[in-house]
């Protein structure tokens, strides 16, 4: 057996092994995660001591990365529940339109926070607004966990100024497309959305019960609190990071002065930005209850707590898996097989799957294939908003498919709090639909811009 052959058959018993052993034995994911990563990295011919060393290393770099977001994440969220403004902002959403409307407008409020924010930080912002909304008709609360999960997902991997598609952007040179990334993304997103928010109606009918809301003294007093609140004082502690975040991501493109450009990127730093709205949501919302804020935030560590380890596992897997040769094989097979122009999508699509599938981070597999793919780009005639589609076959296959090794799964599990058996065969299997959809749609532009 060659080594290329031996190291994917390697990585697909992994993927495997995560999947049963999470779904079917139920051990916790963390030591799940742990597990594959060190016998990956032992059996792909990695030495005992680098294995543990690129396990420590990669989950130390994904909590660096996202760990105290994570954080600021779950304590503005709390701050928003407790001092009833998730309250304020779900029934104002829910008394502008019909009923049936919400789980779309559910969906596009999730895709729009996505392209500015990280998706797991938005919904465990935005998912306190959906346990909040119990008195839609036709739909259940985890049916519009999903169309909010699902919105957040679709942006964060396919529109910039997210890391993973900018990033993407940058590897294959488009830097000057930008514009086109952008403006084709959200052409896709169009038709994308509108499937998913139909599968997703036609999943809560069979996967979930619709249970009439509870009155409890939470809930009375959710109400009450809600009323006392302004919705611009709910909503601007929302709308700020979003702003921030934002604004620091485009300040390069349009502020000359170097000084002040760090000033915008500081303030926009995702950490920080959730930082200031956390004081601010405090300020403005919880200002007399101050002597809970302790409590708050102590809720805000017990939640992200487990969503931060079992993310810092999915990174050691993650870092074993970029340690291996797969690079090197999967680089040296484009470069030389013959392939028509439209070729490079589908291509690219199947190599950020496979990468997706098996490491779990959708940044990863966008920043991993368009590394991969940059040095064959050349050997494509494709004119410039072809190129741009690049971009987006790989945030395709970045979204295909999300299960038990993607923080991201676990967050809408624990936040949303649906069932791993229900997320499977509703989440993941909405991955699959949306990413493939996605190609169809790269594929159909493919042709309109020739």
């Amino acid at each position: 057996m060659s080594s290329s052959i031996y190291l994917l058959l390697l990585l697909g018993i992994a993927i495997a092994f995560i999947i049963v052993a999470c779904a079917r034995l139920k051990w916790h994911p963390m030591l799940v995660l742990l597990t594959a990563a060190l016998f990956v990295g032992v059996l792909s011919g990695i030495s005992p001591k680098q294995t543990m060393e690129t396990i420590l290393s990669g989950a130390g770099s994904i909590f660096a990365g996202i760990g105290f977001l994570i954080i600021f994440g779950s304590f503005l969220g709390e701050i928003l529940e407790r001092s009833g403004a998730a309250a304020r902002i779900a029934s104002q959403l829910t008394g502008s339109s019909r009923q049936k409307q919400v789980p779309y407008l559910t969906h596009i409020l999730g895709l729009l926070v996505g392209i500015p924010v990280f998706c797991d930080a938005g919904f465990i912002l935005l998912s306190r607004l959906i346990h909040s909304m119990q008195t839609i008709q036709g739909s259940t609360v985890s049916g519009l966990q999903l169309s909010l999960g699902t919105g957040l997902y679709a942006s964060h991997v396919l529109i910039p100024p997210t890391p993973g598609p900018m990033a993407a952007t940058g590897n294959l040179g488009l830097e000057n497309q930008l514009g086109w990334v952008i403006l084709l993304g959200l052409i896709v997103l169009i038709p994308v959305g509108i499937l998913t928010s139909m599968l997703i109606r036609k999943m809560d009918q069979q996967l979930f019960i619709i249970n009439p809301p509870s009155v409890t003294a939470d809930s009375v007093s959710d109400v009450t609190k809600a009323n006392q609140q302004s919705l611009f004082s709910s909503l601007l502690p929302l709308l700020l990071p979003l702003v921030l975040i934002t604004v620091g991501s485009v300040a390069p493109f349009f502020i000359s002065n170097e000084k002040l450009q760090g000033g915008f990127q500081l303030l926009g730093h995702p950490v920080l930005a959730l930082g200031i709205s956390a004081l601010l949501a405090l300020l403005l919302l919880a200002r007399k209850e101050h002597g809970k804020w302790g409590e708050w935030f102590q809720q805000a560590l017990v939640q992200s707590g487990p969503i931060i380890f079992i993310t810092a596992a999915g990174g050691a897997f993650g870092a074993v898996l970029k340690a291996t040769p797969i690079q090197e094989i999967l680089s040296g097979y484009l470069q030389t097989s013959g392939i028509p122009n439209w070729g490079i999508y589908p291509i690219a699509f199947l190599l950020a799957a496979l990468l997706k599938t098996a490491q779990g981070s959708s940044t990863a597999s966008l920043i991993i294939t368009s590394a991969l793919l940059f040095p064959v780009m050349g050997s494509f005639d494709l004119n410039t908003p072809q190129q741009a589609l690049v971009v987006l076959a790989i945030g395709a296959g970045a979204m295909t498919v999300s299960h038990a090794n993607d923080s991201y799964f676990w967050v809408i599990h624990q936040y949303g709090k649906i069932p791993v058996n229900k997320l499977y065969r509703s989440y993941t299997l909405l991955t699959a639909a949306m990413g493939i959809s996605t190609l169809l749609g790269v594929l159909a532009l493919y042709v309109v811009t020739g």
